[in-house]
């Protein structure tokens, strides 16, 4: 009896097994609550610690699971994806946060919490920190994109341990340090690299893996041998880099490696014995001592080289006869006179260094064809000071190349330098590459732009063109960006007054300059050429005098050359963006164009909780209802700037929108303006 009980129970246990085997109807591979609160905390850290909103925002709820198996869609919003079939069905598999306007950190051990994530995407916000060492934790990743951001320290060796991964993007940061040699083994299908402060070699890349164009090592100080097979990239993903980055055929080549010393007589002798020994243990000696010698011969042979080099092109300098290589524009006069020198172009030569730090521009190969033109203002006011006045009235392109630079920042268009020239002035030199218009087109239009003259507008000092890159010499503003005082202050936050007083002299410059260069006709200084337009109007350039007034950096730099009704809009709209940043205190992403801030405000209104939009710290400091009533109405000003929406009003002209916010600023009691304490 006994035994046909055991017999009826193994029975049933394997018809339950054999159920549990071939029923269709498996267990749910979904998140745990464990890593749906990690990705939670994580977005909170990646935001700045900005109490969960971002996580609202974007939908991101710890109680709700964010995949449904065999579903790609996830519950938590288009910024995350799952897989729907396979092993990791209902697992998350990508994290698309770009252009988030973040401004946090990234913590690994929150990230990596999530088990088969595959691919992170934070380009193009203000992350701050470094890249931690545990995203090797991530051990499933294929695709790392950190692009764009604010990120600094060394890349971590770890990331040689991450056997899957095929992308990585780290350009456009703060980055330093040699890069992992360790990447040179990864089988990476793209690596950019491009825009940061890394030194050292660059490692032995297998370029075979690398899919069509996408490798870029630019712009930063690394030197010695390019990666084997490197040619069909061009010189353009490696340079500009330190002196010293060598490989042929876009390079010069490398130099030989010394030849070791033969030994092998004496090690391979093989008779035995004490004498033979004692040979073993001198041949290694000789051999060091061979290396001091010959190393300390190269040293000297390399000094007496560079020292005849220069003395050479010294000598060559002072006898040709080179009419000085500077351009005088008199604009009083509307003539121009230009000079040149008689080297051949060389990009070393006019390229300001790429590293953060102070350094000696220094020219390698002599002086570019082209020349610095110089912009006189005679007998007009102007808000450039004496000091610098008279540094740019007599400023030579060699002056720019011999004196110490630091690099201020980085944009879509460029890299911008604080440069001191002989005399102590100090001066501000925007490198622009790949601008859209030709050298002529330029010349025409910066010499437009000095033409044009308002208190609200930082005029250029100089200008230089040549080929793929233009150079652009303001007066340096040592007081910061709308940017800094906005975001990055540890000053006590900029009162209404104050915000209204910015908006309204940012809107009378744009509007004297799109009344002055709209290329109709209309004026004296608008009949030589089409529309001109500002084109990067954003917090970032808009500078403060000593006086701690409001000037427009940068006009027309990057303004595209063709249809100006059109750029005219777009620079409507970036103003329109400027505002919303003003009001709301909130940043736009880094190298955006404020359409996410623009998105945010429009879902808050409406919802119809206007008063959710404003900055906290602008709301207490007003104490006045009359001023949050004026607040709104700029709010309104400022979206009938940026509404693009089917079917609305065309948006208004900027001389428009300057009148608005002057009736606003005019209805104002207190005309008090405090930047602070």
């Amino acid at each position: 009896m006994a035994k046909a009980v055991a017999v009826t129970a193994l029975a049933a246990a394997l018809v339950v097994l054999l159920l549990l085997a071939c029923c269709p109807c498996r267990a749910r591979a979904d998140e745990s609550a464990n890593v749906t609160a990690s990705l939670v905390s994580f977005l909170t850290a990646l935001a700045g610690d900005d109490g969960g909103q971002t996580a609202i925002r974007l939908r991101w709820n710890a109680s709700i699971n964010p995949c449904v198996p065999g579903t790609k869609a996830s519950l938590w919003s288009g910024t995350v994806q799952c897989f729907d079939r396979g092993v990791n069905d209902g697992h998350i598999k990508r994290i698309d946060l770009d252009e988030q306007g973040l401004n946090g950190t990234i913590d690994a051990a929150l990230l990596c919490a999530a088990p088969a994530l595959r691919v992170l995407n934070f380009h193009n916000n203000s992350l701050r920190g470094g890249l931690p060492a545990g995203i090797s934790a991530c051990s499933g990743l294929t695709h790392l994109v950190v692009s764009g951001n604010r990120l600094s320290g060394n890349l971590p060796s770890s990331l040689a341990q991450s056997r899957s991964l095929r992308v990585i993007e780290v350009s456009g940061n703060n980055f330093s340090g040699e890069l992992p040699g360790g990447l040179g083994r990864l089988n990476l299908e793209r690596f950019l690299a491009n825009d940061n402060h890394f030194d050292g070699t660059i490692p032995d890349f297998d370029l075979d893996s690398i899919v069509g164009l996408s490798f870029d090592v630019s712009n930063n100080n690394l030197t010695g041998p390019i990666p084997k097979d490197a040619v069909r990239f061009g010189k353009g993903r490696f340079w500009p880099n330190a002196a010293g980055i060598c490989g042929e055929p876009l390079f010069a080549p490398c130099p030989s490696p010394t030849p070791p010393s033969s030994g092998s007589e004496a090690e391979d002798d093989g008779k035995g014995g004490d004498k033979d020994k004692e040979k073993k243990r001198t041949v290694p000696k000789i051999v060091m001592y061979l290396g001091y010698v010959l190393l300390g011969a190269a040293i000297l042979a390399f000094v007496l080289y560079r020292f005849c080099f220069k003395k050479k092109r010294s000598k060559l300098g002072r006898n040709s006869k080179p009419s000085g290589g500077r351009a005088v524009y008199d604009s009083s006069r509307m003539t121009t006179t230009t000079t040149t020198t008689s080297a051949t172009p060389s990009k070393t030569a006019y390229s300001l260094p790429t590293s953060g730090e102070h350094s000696t521009v220094a020219a390698e190969a002599g002086a570019p064809s082209a020349s610095l033109v110089v912009l006189r203002r005679s007998g007009t006011a102007s808000i450039t000071s004496n000091a610098a006045a008279a540094a740019a009235k007599n400023l030579r392109f060699e002056d720019l190349l011999k004196s110490p630079a630091e690099l201020l920042g980085r944009g879509r268009f460029g890299s911008s330098y604080k440069v001191v020239v002989p005399g102590g002035a100090a001066l501000a030199v925007k490198r622009v590459r790949d601008a859209a218009v030709d050298e002529d087109e330029f010349r025409r239009r910066m010499e437009r732009v000095g033409l044009a003259k308002h208190p609200a507008v930082l005029p250029p000092l100089a200008f230089y063109c040549a080929m793929q890159e233009k150079l652009l010499v303001y007066e340096f503003q040592s007081n910061g960006s709308l940017t800094k005082l906005l975001h990055e202050s540890s000053q006590a936050p900029l009162d209404w007054p104050a915000r209204l007083h910015i908006a309204a002299k940012v809107a009378d410059g744009m509007a004297f300059m799109h009344t002055t260069l709209r290329g109709d006709g209309g004026t004296t200084n608008s009949s030589s050429g089409g529309p001109i337009a500002h084109g990067n109007l954003k917090a970032s350039n808009v500078l403060f005098t000593a006086g701690m007034d409001p000037c427009i950096s940068e006009y027309g730099v990057t303004a595209p050359g063709r249809d100006g009704a059109a750029a005219f809009r777009a620079d409507v709209r970036a103003l329109g963006v400027l505002l919303l940043e003003l009001l709301t205190g909130k940043a736009t992403s880094a190298q955006g164009d404020g359409a996410e801030l623009a998105r945010w405000v429009t879902s808050v209104i409406r919802e119809e909780w206007t008063a959710e939009v404003f900055d906290r710290a602008l709301l207490a400091g007003t104490g006045v209802g009359s001023s949050e009533h004026r607040m709104v109405r700029l709010l309104q000003v400022a979206m009938q700037c940026v509404d693009a929406s089917p079917g609305s009003a065309p948006p208004p002209t900027m001389r428009e929108v300057a009148g608005m916010i002057n009736a606003i600023r005019g209805d104002e009691d207190d005309g008090s303006v405090s930047f602070g304490a």
